[in-house]
């Protein structure tokens, strides 16, 4: 029996809490401001963006693969992940019920959220690959 009490040994009574000091109330005021902005839930704009397409939330999040449709879905990807930077991409994936590797893929078709390396690191050539072709 480690740390017992032996008997008749009362404990020490504990200390009270410091009291808060009584804030100014401008401070109060400040303290109560959010300072992150609302955002709008990532369904609310998956759901607008498929009204502009003429589709529903859950047609945008289903598994059907028609042209129109994945398209859609991939403005919708783009709307999502640049209207809210604060979700990862298994964040979004979860919400499309889709992989974040489909995610990366819509974002890399429809030119959303910068990746660690910028596209125009893939894309810029080198100055001697499009001699041999000008010729």
């Amino acid at each position: 029996m480690r740390n017992a009490r032996p008997k008749g040994v009362e404990p020490e009574p504990r200390k009270p809490r410091p009291q808060p000091a009584r804030q100014d109330p401008a401070v109060a005021a400040y303290r109560s401001i959010d300072v992150l902005e609302a955002k709008m839930p990532a369904r609310e704009i998956i759901s607008r963006v498929g009204a502009l397409h003429g589709y529903t939330l859950a047609e945008i999040t289903g598994p059907r693969l028609e042209k129109k449709l994945v398209q859609a879905r991939f403005d919708a990807v783009k709307a999502v992940a640049d209207a809210r930077p604060d979700m990862s991409l298994p964040q979004i994936g979860r919400i499309f019920n889709r992989d974040h590797t489909s995610i990366l893929h819509a974002l890399k078709k429809r030119g959303g959220r910068r990746l660690e390396q910028g596209p125009e690191q893939h894309q810029e050539q080198s100055p001697g690959q499009d001699q041999g072709a000008a010729e």
